[in-house]
């Protein structure tokens, strides 16, 4: 089967605006992404048990994203009050990562690889994440969703 589906950039969008005493300040910082040629946008229901977000392997597939086509995330916690704990594993080198994740903020993802220790070791070497999971704190959140691959 041939694609019929033509590679776009992304472009994003980091923009901070405010006055302070009068002053404005701030910035717009825009990165672009090229060859992007599958995205995938939804929201998902998180309850306060952990369930996959989205999962990174060797090929694609429903909620399964080929890690060496993997360009950029978001996760936005749509919430009014409750938070979510987001956590990034890594199957082959035992590495996880917990971050807390406020009501309307947004995580932005733009690599695989991470890093952990135990209290007080450096850091070992970097080894992509296999899958981020998340974890409503007090009631069910919704998380928006925004994937793009190669």
């Amino acid at each position: 089967m041939a694609t019929t589906v033509t590679a776009a950039t992304l472009n994003v969008f980091i923009q901070e605006d405010i006055t302070l005493n009068g002053q404005a300040q701030g910035a717009k910082i825009q990165h672009a992404i090229p060859l992007i040629k599958q995205i995938d946008e939804r929201v998902l229901t998180i309850p306060t048990h952990q369930v996959n977000v989205l999962i990174l392997s060797s090929s694609a597939g429903a909620g399964t994203y080929a890690t060496q086509n993997f360009k950029y995330a978001r996760l936005s916690n749509l919430d009014d009050a409750n938070f979510l704990r987001v956590t990034l594993l890594s199957g082959s080198a035992g590495s996880q990562c917990e971050l807390k994740l406020p009501p309307k903020r947004s995580m932005i993802f733009t690599s695989t690889s991470i890093s952990g220790s135990s209290a007080g070791v450096t850091f070992g070497s970097f080894s992509d994440f296999t899958n981020i999971k998340a974890k409503a704190d007090t009631g069910a959140v919704d998380l928006a969703v925004f994937v793009a691959t190669t």
